[in-house]
């Protein structure tokens, strides 16, 4: 055993001594005897040198390079006995079932993404999208409620409160442009999409529990509060609570993928109905 491990480290020192020369020297265009040779060997697998070369590239001296070497062939030796063992013990006709399985669905996955990228329609008119949620309105229950509003967070003293009151006042379009700016400038926070409806439990840190809570809020709601260090402003549009039916602005989205999954499906459906017809026309199929 001693014998064996000293043979073995006066090859790695050498494959380690005659790297650095090929390093030091410009290599010749049939110089490729070092990379192609064969460091270790279990039954049919083989370490090829420059499988291991990598990890000694940048080694600083040899002995260094041969414990890398020799502790990465090592490795390698118990990796292959154990899969050999492996395959010895296990039924590799069920391994190879399994492989052409997985390659079975990965070309199937990657045939219906091309069909459905080049035949799915994926225009959706107001018209179905309601359609589909009135048949559909006991998938969608909210878990909490869910509200439209406008909001600001002001630090007293209020900077330019009169320009922002009137703003606020009138929330038109081009007032609400203005708002957005005037709040991105002087408040603390905000929220000024009145047509996006916002879950309560996201944004119900930005109000004091003292000052508004949810069974303080109602649709229409238009008030001004105030503490010791800020001012809010809180305009309610609309509340929606979870025993009631979400508007469809609010599961816009959800439903539109529904329809697009049916969608998916029923255009895969069609073209293995379609290929398995013409594969009876032509009398493949016996």
């Amino acid at each position: 055993m001693y014998g064996r491990s000293c043979f073995l480290y006066l090859i790695i020192s050498t494959w380690v001594l005659l790297l650095c020369s090929c390093k030091e020297t410009e290599p010749k265009k049939d110089s490729r005897d070092i990379k192609d040779q064969i460091v270790a060997t279990y039954k049919s697998n083989k370490l090829f040198y420059s499988d291991i070369e990598p990890m000694i590239s940048s080694f600083t001296s040899s002995e260094d390079s041969t414990n890398l070497v020799s502790g990465a062939i090592d490795r390698w030796t118990k990796e292959v006995i154990f899969l050999e063992e492996a395959k010895r013990v296990i039924d590799q006709n069920e391994i190879l079932d399994l492989v052409e399985d997985y390659k079975n669905s990965l070309i199937l996955d990657r045939f219906e993404n091309k069909l459905i990228n080049e035949k799915l329609d994926t225009l959706i008119s107001d018209q179905e999208l309601l359609k589909y949620y009135n048949s559909n309105k006991s998938e969608y229950k909210l878990d909490g409620p869910i509200i439209r509003m406008l909001f600001a967070k002001f630090s007293k003293p209020q900077k330019e409160q009169k320009m922002f009151e009137d703003l606020w006042s009138n929330p038109t379009n081009s007032n609400l442009l203005q708002l957005q700016k005037f709040c991105q400038n002087n408040a603390e926070t905000s929220l000024l999409k009145p047509d996006k409806w916002q879950k309560w439990n996201d944004i119900q840190n930005n109000f004091p529990d003292r000052l508004i809570s949810l069974n303080t809020l109602y649709k229409g709601m238009n008030r001004q509060f105030a503490d010791f260090k800020y001012v809010y402003y809180t305009k309610v549009i609309d509340i929606v609570l979870p025993n009631q039916d979400p508007p469809l602005s609010f599961v816009k989205e959800q439903a539109r993928e529904s329809i697009l999954h049916q969608r998916k499906i029923n255009l895969i459906n069609q073209f293995k109905i379609q290929f398995y017809e013409n594969q009876l026309k032509q009398k493949n199929i016996k």
